[in-house]
C-alpha cells in the first residue's frame, strides 16, 4: 500500500485549530488505500508558551513522529518575554519584530530536521502537509525534493494573499513571503483548498502551474468523535457558542438583539459562550451588561463541548460579511452535535445555503436587528431542525478522506492533463 508522509504543525493531544483534520484523515486514509505517517515538530520546541492539551483528542493507531528542533525565533520571543515582562510597550514591538522577520513562522526553522527525519523514515509515495501554520511549508517542500516524492498542500486559510502589509521597515518583504509561496505552490503536485472561495483566489494571486492538480476538499464532522457519555443539558433553553470570536464574526449583533428583546434576566433563553469573544463584543457587553442572560466560560476539552452542543437547544454560527462564501470548519463541528443551528451572517453566505439544503436549523439577517430577535424566541421555544441525511453526507469526514485520498492518487500518478477546449 502507497505511504504518504503527512506533515503538521499539531498532533493530539494539541488542542489548537488543525489538530482535528489531520486525526480525521489518519483514521480513514488506511480503508482508502494510503498508510499515513506523521511527522511533526516536537511542541515544546516549536512553541514560545505551551499549547492547549486536550487529553481526549485520540490518536488513531498510526506511525508518528515528534521531532526536536532548534527554533532560533522561538528562544529569542522567550527571552524577550522574560527580560521585558515590565515594559509592555516594548514587549509587544520586540514580538511584531520577531513574528515578521520569519518566513511566516517559526516552523520554516524546522526544515533541517525534518529532512533528516524524513530520510531515515522514507520511503514515501507522497508528501502532504497542512497550514497554516503556513511556515510549514518550507520543510515540507524541502522534504519532498528530498525523498523524490510529490508534494501536496493542504490550504486551510490563505496564505499571502491574506496577510496584511507590513507597517514597518524591518520584517520580511511581503513581496519575498510572497515569491517563496509561488515557488512552493509551483513545485506541489497537488492542492487542496477547504472552500472554492479560496480556490478561486489563487488562481486569481497565482494561476495553477500546468500538470497541478487542484481540489476543493471541505472540513468534515467525524461521527466517532461523539462521546459516549450523554449530553449535558442545562437547566434553561441554551444558545451555545463554541470556541472564540474573532471582529470579522462579531458577537455584537447577537448580544444587541438579547438586549432588545430579552435584557438581562435568570428565566427564559440564556447564551452560553465556551471561549473568547471578540474586542468589539466584550467592549458592547462591558457598557450594556446581560447578567443572567450572557454567559461566558472557559473552553473545555473536545469530549464536554460535544456533550454541551448536544444538550443545548441550538447552536449559534457566526459568518462575516468577509468571509460569506467560507464555509468555517465550526459548522461541521456543530454538524457532529445533531441539534439546530443558528446561523447569524449575511443574507447571502454560502452558510446559509447549506444550514437549509441540509434541514438543520434557520439563518438570520446580522443587520435585521428584529428578524434575528424573532429568530432568538424560536431558539427560547424550540428551533425546528429537519436533517437531510443525503444532503449531509458530502460534509463528512469520509467525503473529505475519499477526496484526499482522489488528491493523494492523482499526485502520485502524475502532471494532470490540460483540461479539453
Amino acid at each position: 500500500m502507497p505511504r504518504v508522509l503527512m506533515i503538521t504543525a499539531r498532533y493530539a493531544p494539541d488542542a489548537r485549530i488543525g489538530t482535528r483534520r489531520v486525526l480525521r484523515l489518519c483514521r480513514r486514509l488506511p480503508a482508502r488505500g494510503w498508510t499515513p505517517v506523521v511527522l511533526h515538530p516536537d511542541a515544546q520546541a516549536a512553541n514560545p508558551t505551551p499549547p492547549p492539551i486536550d487529553d481526549s483528542l485520540r490518536a488513531p493507531p498510526i506511525e508518528a513522529h515528534s521531532v526536536p528542533a532548534f527554533f532560533p525565533s522561538v528562544r529569542l520571543q522567550r527571552l524577550a518575554e522574560r527580560l521585558l515582562t515590565d515594559q509592555p510597550a516594548a514587549l509587544r514591538v520586540a514580538r511584531v519584530l520577531i513574528r515578521d522577520a520569519r518566513v511566516g513562522d517559526q516552523f520554516a526553522e524546522w526544515t533541517r530536521a525534518a529532512r533528516r527525519a524524513a530520510l531515515r523514515l522514507g520511503p514515501f509515495d507522497a508528501v502532504w502537509a497542512t497550514g497554516g501554520p503556513f511556515g510549514l511549508f518550507v520543510p515540507a517542500a524541502a522534504v519532498a525534493a528530498a525523498l523524490n516524492a510529490p508534494l501536496v498542500l493542504d490550504y486551510r486559510d490563505p496564505w499571502t494573499p491574506g496577510r496584511a502589509p507590513l507597517n514597518h521597515p524591518f520584517g520580511l518583504p511581503r513581496a519575498a513571503l510572497r515569491a517563496i509561496e509561488r515557488r512552493i505552490l509551483a513545485r506541489a503536485a497537488g492542492v487542496a483548498f477547504v472552500n472554492a472561495d479560496m480556490r478561486a483566489r489563487y488562481e486569481a494571486a497565482f494561476g495553477q502551474p500546468a500538470g497541478a492538480h487542484w481540489a476543493v476538499i471541505a472540513n468534515g464532522f467525524a461521527p466517532e468523535e461523539r462521546p459516549c457519555a450523554p449530553p449535558i443539558v442545562e437547566p434553561r433553553p441554551t444558545l451555545l457558542y463554541a470556541g472564540n470570536c474573532y471582529a470579522s464574526r462579531s458577537l455584537v449583533p447577537v448580544l444587541d438583539a438579547l438586549a432588545a428583546g430579552f435584557g438581562p434576566g435568570s428565566t427564559g433563553l440564556q447564551l452560553v459562550v465556551h471561549g473568547q469573544i471578540d474586542p468589539p463584543a466584550a467592549a458592547w457587553l462591558a457598557q450594556t451588561p446581560l447578567p443572567g442572560r450572557v454567559h461566558l466560560r472557559p473552553p473545555v476539552s473536545s469530549d464536554e463541548i460535544i456533550r454541551r452542543m448536544q444538550g443545548a437547544a441550538a447552536l449559534l454560527l457566526l459568518v462575516g460579511t468577509r468571509h460569506a462564501t467560507a464555509l468555517t470548519g465550526k459548522l461541521f463541528d456543530y454538524l457532529l452535535a445533531e441539534r439546530p443551528i443558528l446561523g447569524v451572517g449575511p443574507p447571502g453566505a454560502d452558510a446559509a445555503a447549506v444550514i437549509a439544503r441540509c434541514g438543520v436549523g434557520t439563518w438570520a439577517d446580522h443587520e435585521d436587528r428584529a428578524g434575528l430577535i424573532a429568530a432568538l424566541r424560536a431558539v427560547e421555544t424550540g428551533l425546528p431542525c429537519a436533517p437531510d441525511a443525503a444532503q449531509i453526507a458530502p460534509f463528512s469526514a469520509d467525503a473529505m478522506a475519499d477526496a484526499t485520498a482522489a488528491l493523494l492518487s492523482a499526485a502520485a500518478a502524475g502532471p494532470a492533463r490540460p483540461a479539453p477546449r
